[in-house]
């Protein structure tokens, strides 16, 4: 029987490279986890966010309804934690209509004291009339 031809080089994987490939394996896993944890975290601030948006257009739209449009400042917190600021102040009348201007300008922050939502406009309301 004739001798066995011996290999020069074995097959399959050493243990260096067999480690090598589970350190690249776990850098790219923790790269790619941050990622995606930095991306939940940006959507619940978006969230949040919107929310607020919400809150401040729901008291933006009872400015001068069952609010009534006084100059002054009022604050409050709604039940899920956010804090909102109305501010009304009376704008300089030099017109001869039968109505006066309002800036009404509103700001709702988020619980987590993220970035605050700002809406502002101008409403108008009946002068009142002078009584002799």
């Amino acid at each position: 029987m004739p001798p066995l031809p011996r290999k020069a080089h074995s097959a399959g994987f050493g243990m260096i490279e067999v480690v090598v490939a589970f350190l690249l394996l776990s850098l790219s896993l923790g790269v790619l986890l941050g990622g995606l944890t930095a991306g939940l975290r940006s959507s619940d601030r978006a969230a949040l966010g919107g929310i607020a948006l919400l809150y401040a257009e729901s008291l933006m739209a009872e400015t001068g309804i069952s609010t009534p449009l006084e100059p002054g400042e009022t604050t409050g917190v709604t039940d899920s934690g956010y804090a909102w600021k109305r501010q009304i102040s009376a704008m300089p009348d030099s017109s001869p209509t039968t109505v006066t201007p309002f800036a009404v300008a509103i700001s709702v922050t988020p619980p987590d004291n993220g970035a605050p939502v700002r809406l502002m406009t101008l409403r108008l309301a009946d002068k009142p009339v002078a009584r002799p």
